[in-house]
């Protein structure tokens, strides 16, 4: 591959500055030749581009709602540390991650005395998948060392930063932010080892080994890369097979006591996956070229490419709406996705330019080091084969799990494997690669034109996962819905929803968690019982009008309800049987609108893929609070109310 050329940046005299070595040895360090480049300048980058990382990954951390994995996992983490093992039985996850989100909920609730309302709520329990996201991005300068200089390492921190495919990730309960986190870091630990005569270094790679084991199984596709790049090393020292041997062996004790003890895994999961417990999957991820060529474009820019229409299928599936196919052609999508293909040609122009040879680019060819202290030029070259080995080889295992069980190539039983945040780990290797073909386009123009245009789109990418609705909308629907609700007169209200496609009730759920409030119990999950708590009654309507009029009809009648909520996807809609006059009918004079706003909600990635919310509040005019009066005279200067 000739993107492995030689990476050793010349100074003006032609020779090889010491700035290109990255795990230095602690006892040589201070003898090796100053930097040409201040370290003010460096510093300044460095912690800059920190905060920025930082800022992306905690900016509305709690804006977005609970989906229903996230609730699942909220509810494995909630109860004793004994519930958590028993409820992780038979689901394959390794207990890392959640025990970690379990020592944080019990450190906030019976160390620090936060309430328990407070503790379960978006905003609080993403914190530590956000903070090890922030980490991702030093842990990448770190690697990045490995294969280059400080300034190039820093655009490479800065693309870690801004990644969109990473920040989407660790804002999520899940356990994958962690998991690229722990990959990033374990990685350059790896080949610090290799290169370093450091003693600690060892030490702190198999301890980060095992957490990227004991936090998703799939960190042994990376360990495989590993040990390939370990028996294809030219230049193999004494100690480092048994080291890394003993390495393995840990991790691999570690697994099979949680597999055998504590999971079931094979009798559990593979067997349910086998039964077709989750066969949709095969329906929209199968393997094709549309999805192998997307892979680099959803790691790198945030986006599916090539970007193409949803079917009615995948309409029904997603549950978005029967109008959704006249939003599409309405709202200029066409042009969004114009300027995502543009951009991913570009990205994609960029890495293959990245292959050309170093002297081809430059017109010189780099000198081995002189130095005493300077790694010495073949050793980073050769070291570029290993994030080869990185791309090539989970992408062939993740492509063979892809295939039929049929298939007598399939690894496994089932389509779930080529997915987006199952591959993660190569997005890593990707960033490593785009950043180091930025810095080899021949011309500095060229180089900060195709950098600034990509860094734009990686970082307007990002901002969608803070700024638009992309989960479940509950949230900017319960926004509006606290204002009216009285938690010590639950019955006074009642909300509608349009249904979802999802089994554990995200409605109930995210109302609790929008209003501080303790986590309702869902059957198959384990909660304590001091988390029950009342909640206001709510259902899950289909788009059809009777459901609706039904409700708006009850309400009439029904003395004791004081609030009634709409939340509908039929945002579009001013005339017919939903609309605002026509309930208005039904529910009669003793009701009056006070709240009325619209959203739009993107399905992930998928910007495309979006319903238009309408958010209605009627209050019966005798009973009206203060604070909705309030909230009132504020909507109608916005122009939300009803007037």
């Amino acid at each position: 591959m000739p993107i492995i050329a030689s990476n050793m940046q010349p100074d003006q005299s032609g020779r090889c500055s010491s700035e290109t070595s990255g795990c230095a040895d602690p006892r040589t360090a201070a003898d090796a030749p100053p930097s040409r480049w201040p370290k003010i300048f460096f510093w300044t980058g460095f912690l800059g581009i920190f905060a920025l990382g930082a800022f992306l990954r905690f900016w509305r951390l709690g804006e977005q709602s609970f989906w229903c994995d996230e609730v699942a996992t909220l509810g494995r983490v909630s109860g004793t540390f004994g519930n958590l093992l028993q409820t992780l039985r038979g689901q394959g996850f390794p207990c890392g991650w959640y025990a970690l989100l379990w020592s944080w909920g019990y450190f906030l609730i019976h160390l620090v005395h936060m309430s328990t309302g407070w503790v379960f709520t978006p905003s609080v329990m993403r914190i530590p998948g956000a903070f090890l996201g922030t980490l991702t991005a030093p842990a990448g300068y770190l690697l990045a060392r490995q294969f280059m200089n400080r300034r190039a390492a820093l655009l490479v921190m800065l693309l870690f930063a801004i990644n969109p495919f990473l920040i989407y990730y660790c804002r999520d309960l899940k356990m994958y932010g962690a998991f690229y986190f722990f990959v990033t870091l374990n990685a350059a630990l790896y080949l610090c080892w290799l290169r370093g005569r450091w003693w600690l270094w060892f030490p702190l790679y198999a301890a980060s080994a095992a957490a990227m084991i004991m936090t998703d199984y799939l960190g042994w596709l990376f360990l495989a890369v590993e040990l390939t790049w370990m028996l294809l090393r030219s230049r193999r020292r004494g100690l480092d097979m048994p080291l890394f041997a003993s390495s393995l062996g840990i991790d691999g004790i570690l697994t099979y006591w949680w597999w055998h003890y504590h999971t079931w895994f094979y009798q559990g999961v593979l067997y349910h996956h086998t039964k077709g417990g989750i066969t949709w999957v095969a329906q929209y991820s199968r393997i094709d070229l549309r999805t192998i060529m997307g892979q680099p474009t959803i790691s790198l820019l945030g986006f599916l490419w090539p970007t193409y229409p949803p079917t009615v299928k995948v309409l029904d599936w997603y549950t978005l709406g029967p109008q959704f196919l006249h939003h599409l052609a309405t709202r200029g999508l066409p042009y969004i996705e114009h300027l995502e293909l543009g951009a991913a040609v570009v990205m994609v122009a960029v890495l293959v330019t990245g292959l050309f040879p170093w002297n081809w680019v430059h017109g010189k060819t780099i000198k081995p080091a002189s130095s005493a202290h300077a790694e010495p030029a073949e050793d980073r070259q050769g070291r570029w084969w290993f994030v080869v080995l990185w791309l090539v080889i989970p992408g062939i295992i993740f492509g063979l799990g892809s295939l039929p069980k049929s298939s007598p190539f399939s690894l496994y039983p089932h389509f779930i494997i080529w997915l987006p945040r199952y591959m993660g780990l190569m997005a890593i290797g990707w960033i490593i690669w785009l950043g180091w073909s930025i810095t080899r386009l021949p011309g500095i123009a060229v180089r900060v034109i195709a950098g600034v245009f990509l860094c734009t789109i990686m970082l307007a990418s990002a901002l969608t996962n803070n700024l638009i609705c992309r989960q479940e909308p509950w949230a900017f629907v319960n926004r509006a819905v606290m204002h009216y609700y009285n938690p010590k007169d639950h019955l006074g209200m009642f909300i509608a929803y349009s249904i979802t496609n999802h089994p554990l009730d995200d409605a109930a759920v995210s109302m609790l968690q929008v209003m501080h409030m303790p986590l309702k119990s869902y059957p198959g999950w384990i909660f304590p019982k001091a988390l029950y708590w009342r909640i206001p009654r709510f259902a899950l309507l289909p788009d059809n009008p009777k459901p609706w009029q039904n409700i708006a009809k009850w309400a009439y009648y029904n003395r004791g309800l004081k609030t009634l909520v709409f939340a509908d996807r039929n945002g579009d809609i001013h005339k017919g049987p939903l609309s605002t006059s026509a309930i208005d009918k039904l529910l009669g004079p003793d009701w009056r609108l006070v709240y009325r706003k619209q959203f739009i909600w993107y399905y992930q990635w998928h910007y495309y893929f979006a319903s238009t919310w309408r958010v209605r509040v009627w209050q019966r005019i005798s009973v009206k609070s203060k604070a909705a009066s309030k909230l009132d005279k504020r909507s109608v200067k916005r122009g939300n109310a009803h007037p």
